[in-house]
């Protein structure tokens, strides 16, 4: 017993100073996004385009159509970046490769929803709340490389990163009602081309697969078992 109570002095310190390097529990996520992107310059198998965080807000927005286009000119760009993105991944290791598949393709997603702004009257609203599910998902991504990072010792001795994981289920949450709202004001809608309909609702399926991916990478990590977890139980 005693000797599990030196152990336990010993491991608290390092775990306080772990706990206080993060950043607050924001539910909206904003304060992630530009700490997200700087990960990707010293996390092994990141791709060689920008930081994954960052990336997302510069790719929806500052490529966003600044006239508008039709569907079928939509769905043309958005083929066209699956093929760009596509070959910056072939390089990776398999397991970062079907990360930043989801990645990628959430990226996509939010660029799509940004264009139609400029397509129809119900535009801005949808913009909006993907705007929203943009910083909120940066944070989610940030907190995913923070469990990935977690050191081995902390693993063996107090599992999985329960506070990190807990966030990334509540921002899933949180992003499920951002689709549905999406959603709803798209079916809804009785001006809006429905070819163009049926281009964004393809994409909110991309984003509702990615919350997916998310919840169940946290769920796993809360399941991460160490000598001390009991401590937290």
């Amino acid at each position: 017993m005693i000797c599990i109570f030196l152990m336990i002095a010993i491991f608290i310190p390092v775990i306080a100073a772990e706990q206080s390097g993060r950043p607050a529990d924001i539910p909206g996520g904003y304060g992630m996004v530009q700490q997200a992107g700087n990960q990707s310059d010293r996390t092994e198998g990141s791709p060689p385009a920008a930081p994954k965080g960052e990336a997302v807000r510069q790719d929806a927005q500052g490529l966003r159509p600044v006239t508008p286009v039709d569907p079928a000119h939509l769905r043309e760009m958005i083929r066209s970046r699956e093929e760009v993105m596509g070959e910056g991944v072939q390089t990776l290791p398999p397991q970062a490769q079907e990360r930043f598949r989801h990645e990628n393709q959430v990226r996509i997603a939010v660029f799509a929803l940004l264009a139609a702004e400029n397509m129809t009257g119900i535009g801005p609203l949808v913009a909006g709340v993907a705007r929203e599910y943009n910083a909120s998902v940066n944070a989610q991504w940030g907190d995913e490389i923070r469990m990935e990072e977690r050191s081995g010792i902390m693993l063996v001795l107090f599992g999985g990163d329960r506070q990190t994981a807990e966030r990334i289920s509540f921002q899933a949450e949180e992003n499920k009602r951002r689709i549905e709202e999406i959603r709803g004001i798209i079916l809804t809608s009785s001006s809006t081309d429905p070819a163009l309909s049926s281009v964004l609702l393809e994409q909110l399926d991309q984003m509702e697969e990615e919350q997916r991916r998310l919840t169940e990478r946290a769920r796993i990590e809360v399941q991460k078992r160490g000598v001390f977890s009991w401590i937290y139980a």
